[in-house]
């Protein structure tokens, strides 16, 4: 037995609004998840900067900064996986140990727990761009 035209295109329409409301919850799973991330990354860095071993602190800030990364852009927050993709970037090509590089590592944990905390999503426009901007001049990396 088939569905008349109109009886498909309502069912079809409502799949569609189910799946819409499915990521939409997945995106407010995702904004807790990113908190927590960030805080993750904070504590790191307060071991690290309490004297923590570099070697492993680096590393384990660019394997949160990695799922960050990864995550973002899934949930509609691409400014997020652009901090994330230049922090892992920058933490890949080099030492990171001198106060300067410090800073820069400090500075993409920071710029993170702004996006979070109020909740800039996409590529977070005028502000995202000043981000992604301070962040490319900070780092020597190419505007993408």
């Amino acid at each position: 037995m088939g569905f008349s035209k109109d009886e498909a295109t309502g069912d079809y329409e409502s799949l569609i609004a189910q799946a819409e409301a499915a990521v939409e919850a997945l995106r407010d799973t995702y904004r807790e998840q990113l908190a927590h991330d960030v805080a993750a990354l904070e504590e790191v860095w307060a071991r690290f900067e309490g004297g923590a071993p570099a070697d492993e602190s680096l590393r384990e800030l660019h394997g949160i900064a990695h799922n960050i990364k990864g995550q973002g852009g899934s949930f509609g927050y691409d400014l997020v996986t652009d901090i994330g993709a230049s922090f892992c970037d920058y933490l890949r090509s080099g030492s990171r140990v001198l106060p300067d590089e410090r800073n820069i590592v400090h500075m993409h944990i920071r710029m993170l727990k702004t996006v979070s905390e109020n909740n800039i999503s996409g590529d977070g426009g005028e502000t995202g761009r000043r981000i992604a901007e301070k962040l490319d001049a900070l780092t020597g990396r190419s505007a993408t």
